[in-house]
């Protein structure tokens, strides 16, 4: 990467201003790398003048003289650095050679799906707990963002070396089962709906059903509260008596939520449930009664106050384990699964101060947990002009907005030529794309304001705009029958147009954002260099003539410059989970 011969040319550098009275010894964390946004500033522009001067109580314009003086014993003759320059009132500025980022774009061409992948992470061990939809409940778009996110994390890290273990956990006990299933009877009772019947119906009819119930229940539990709570606890003791209605609800709900699961490409390998870690859970926080938790009015209870947070309750009055308590019997059973390096629970913000007091207890449990948990705290999901609340019915399903959505797409994409399959096939994955990328163009701690028109735009930041503007480079390769045979590399970049070598000067990072993206656990780094690299390829495309250019080896170049954009934004789209389309 040429971000790292930077930074060992500034190494070497330091090793000769170390010679200096009071350099002494620099730590290279302390400097700053950005990319100027005005390319006269060339590719890189580094701080380390001013971090330095200060130490040194001396000038940053001076010392960044100094340091670029003594760059220029270290920049090898075989290097991505073409020239560097002081800037301003002491920044200093790398230029990149236009022969060096011609080979990148060669390699992003030949290295094909392995663009984009590093060693970053090489023998970590991460797990990403995302998705936890509870049972006896239909999914609505606030899952899906979780869903999502965590998908494209574990791909991203998956691509810069991870081991990586996808757990999804789901809540399928506690008062909004008894709730559900209370509804559930109900209406079955008004409508005469025989269970042999019920059976019968699709994925999608039984999960519907399940939102009635669970909508039911709340409605009702003011009223029948004695009745329902008493479910409730037959539920947790597993009474002979429920368990059918329990395991057939149980199994509507996990039928569902596996096509849902398909159709965005996710997959898990493992699912954990509230019902199998309940007992192991409080087992643990009663071993640890007296010591860790304290008994308070017959609930047991964590003391946050004494670590500066909040104090919760991890067993009730009536001795069941609350969600807190849940988690001491989850962490221990995803550790001997898979013993983790880092757990990402990947869960909305609302629950910040529950994750902090949970993790504390577990390192107080057992120390090797200190530092291996980490609440990725996602931000909120609304949709412009909707509101919705799970307990009153008004939702907003992932089925639902996968339809409108399709529907907006019909209405922009050409069907000449295309069978009704192929429209179709289009439509599904671009659906897919515009939920997914308006979810992951936003940094996961901030709120998502989801406008469906927005979403499908093909002119603007959208999913299906980088889907046409693939299917755009794919068209003109298959039309000029592309191959590459020998491609001449030149080195001076007047040979390049303007448009060319922006292209040249964006494509060469996307290694770098990747890793960025997951160090900061950040998948909206790659939809904005996505997004980036689709307008000025567009840019490009309506400034020159690809299969039309002036001389043979321009035209070569320019083939090699949509097959090597193509490819890059295909990469980007599949760290993001997104499937590509080939026509549109």
């Amino acid at each position: 990467m040429a971000k790292e011969e930077i930074r060992k040319v500034l190494r070497q550098a330091l090793l000769e201003l170390k010679k200096e009275k009071g350099v002494g010894d620099f730590d290279m964390q302390e400097i700053s790398f950005e990319h100027p946004e005005n390319p006269d500033h060339g590719d890189y522009a580094t701080n380390i003048a001013f971090v330095l001067a200060k130490r040194l109580g001396r000038n940053p314009r001076e010392v960044a003289d100094r340091i670029v003086s003594c760059t220029k014993y270290h920049v090898p003759r075989t290097t991505s650095i073409e020239k560097i320059e002081v800037a301003g009132s002491g920044f200093i500025n790398f230029f990149l050679s236009p022969h060096w980022l011609e080979e990148q774009l060669l390699r992003s061409w030949k290295e094909k799906e392995k663009v984009g992948q590093n060693t970053s992470l090489k023998g970590k061990k991460i797990m990403v707990e995302y998705a936890h939809p509870n049972t006896h409940k239909e999914m609505h778009v606030g899952h899906m963002r979780t869903l999502i996110t965590g998908e494209a994390l574990a791909r991203i890290f998956e691509a810069c070396g991870a081991r990586v273990f996808r757990a999804n956990y789901q809540g399928d006990v506690g008062p909004h089962v008894a709730k559900a299933i209370w509804g559930i009877e109900k209406i079955f009772q008004e409508r005469a709906i025989p269970w042999k019947q019920a059976q019968k119906l699709n994925v999608q009819e039984k999960a519907r059903l399940l939102g009635e119930g669970y909508v039911r229940g709340n409605q009702e539990y003011e009223q029948q509260k004695d009745r329902i709570d008493e479910l409730n606890r037959k539920l947790y003791e597993r009474a002979k008596d429920t368990m059918s209605i329990y395991k057939k609800t149980r199994t509507w709900s996990l039928d569902y939520f596996d096509s849902i699961y398909k159709r965005f490409g996710t997959r898990f390998d493992k699912l954990y449930f509230e019902s199998e870690v309940a007992d192991r859970g409080k087992k643990i926080v009663l071993k640890d009664r007296g010591n860790i938790f304290q008994e308070s009015n017959g609930a047991v209870i964590f003391e946050g106050e004494k670590y500066g947070l909040h104090t919760r309750v991890f067993i009730t009055q009536d001795g069941h384990p609350t969600y807190e308590g849940k988690e001491m019997g989850l962490a221990p059973m995803q550790y001997k699964d898979f013993p983790f390096d880092l757990n990402i629970h990947v869960v909305a913000s609302e629950q910040s101060a529950y994750f902090q007091v949970v993790f504390k207890a577990l390192e107080l449990i057992d120390e090797k947990f200190k530092g291996r948990e980490c609440h990725l705290s996602m931000g909120m999901v609304q949709l412009v002009g909707k509101k919705m609340s799970s307990r009153t019915g008004v939702v907003i399903t992932i089925d639902h907005l996968l339809s409108e959505i399709k529907t907006l797409l019909s209405r922009l994409i050409k069907n000449e030529g295309l069978t009704p399959a192929e429209q179709k096939r289009i439509q599904e994955i671009g659906a897919i794309a515009a939920v997914k990328y308006s979810m992951l163009r936003v940094d996961p701690k901030a709120d998502v304001m989801f406008d469906l028109k927005s979403s499908v735009s093909l002119e603007g930041d959208s999913g299906p705009y980088l889907l046409y503007t693939y299917a755009r480079c794919k068209s003109i390769l298959r039309k000029a029958k592309f191959r590459i045979s020998n491609v001449g590399f030149r080195s001076h970049k007047e040979h390049f147009s303007k448009e060319e070598l922006d292209i040249l000067r964006l494509a060469y990072r996307f290694e770098e954002i990747v890793r960025e993206a997951a160090e900061k656990f950040e998948p909206n780094l790659i939809c904005g260099f996505a997004f980036d690299l689709a307008q000025t390829y567009n840019t490009f495309y309506h400034s020159h003539s690809v299969l039309q250019a002036e001389t043979k080896e321009k035209q070569e170049f320019r083939l090699l410059l949509t097959a090597a954009v193509a490819q890059v934004i295909s990469n980007s789209l599949s760290l993001l989970g997104i499937q590509t389309l080939e026509k549109m």
